[in-house]
């Protein structure tokens, strides 16, 4: 299981996004127990701004928390003017084969 997050924000919001970032990971730390990054942060530009993905692995039995924490985080976002996230929750392949009886 991964948890893919997206995030898209004008590119004028980049330093007060990139601020509010290390706000959100001191408040809220990472924690290895819960599982750990695939993608910590891929940033592209785009014609709306800049759009950044994070993958995170879950441990077994820690997806509550770490999804818990992963919003916790970009509550931190909500009051900058055109932020916006998109969180999921994807099947990797082995358990995706296991959905299908493979």
């Amino acid at each position: 299981m991964y948890i893919v997050t997206t995030c898209t924000y004008p590119s004028d919001k980049a330093k007060e996004v990139a601020q509010r970032y290390v706000k959100s990971i001191t408040k809220f730390p990472d924690d290895a127990s819960l599982g750990t990054f695939v993608v910590q942060g891929a940033v592209r530009g785009t014609l709306q701004g800049l759009s950044v993905m994070i993958v995170f692995e879950p441990k077994k039995g820690k997806f509550e928390e770490a999804y818990a924490l992963g919003v916790s985080r970009l509550a931190m976002f909500h009051d900058i003017p055109g932020f916006e996230y998109d969180i999921k929750a994807h099947y990797s392949l082995e358990e995706a084969m296991k959905v299908i009886g493979m």
